[in-house]
């Protein structure tokens, strides 16, 4: 099937080349953050309001992430892409997407608990002088979140016919 100048543009930004870039400039977002984050904590004097800012905003921007990579599938469809466009290749694309897309976003959203653990009044939850665990709680949740970033880059990465079979190992269509 012929494709029209708007499909052309979709499925390019759509393409998992556009997602190892935006992996990679969330990775460097994340560690910039950590990196503050731990310059943060380890003083006496840390700011816990600038602390509460930067955990919901990359909370806030994870979970965005989350949820575009876990539903790349129906937006795919959505904008008349699949079935017409739709290959053994983005299967397995859309596989790793929403698996990693999931872990994200939950991840996410568990940090925004977190902050939200910190926000509230003292006298519902006493708080008061544990932040610094809270927040070293986060970091390792934005590292781990590191990690899934770069795992799902290095498997995106992979030859085609990697994650073709990825795909199908995940959607049970492996022809044998």
């Amino acid at each position: 099937m012929k494709r029209s100048l708007k499909q052309t543009i979709m499925l390019a930004i759509l393409n998992r080349h556009v997602l190892i870039l935006f992996n990679v400039i969330l990775c460097a977002i994340i560690v910039s953050i950590v990196v503050e984050f731990i310059t943060l904590v380890m003083t006496p004097e840390n700011d816990i309001r600038e602390m509460v800012e930067m955990c919901n905003g990359i909370a806030i921007i994870l979970y965005g992430y989350g949820v575009a990579l876990e539903s790349r599938a129906p937006l795919m469809r959505h904008l008349k892409l699949y079935p017409d466009f739709a290959t053994p290749l983005q299967t397995g694309v859309d596989a790793l997407c929403h698996k990693y897309g999931i872990f994200i976003l939950l991840l996410a959203l568990a940090q925004e608990v977190l902050v939200h653990l910190v926000t509230i009044p003292d006298r519902v939850l006493n708080t008061a002088g544990k932040e610094s665990y809270i927040f070293s709680i986060c970091i390792t949740m934005l590292v781990f979140v590191s990690f899934l970033l770069i795992r799902l880059t290095v498997m995106a990465v992979l030859p085609a016919r990697l994650i073709v079979a990825y795909g199908e190992e995940q959607t049970g269509t492996v022809d044998r």
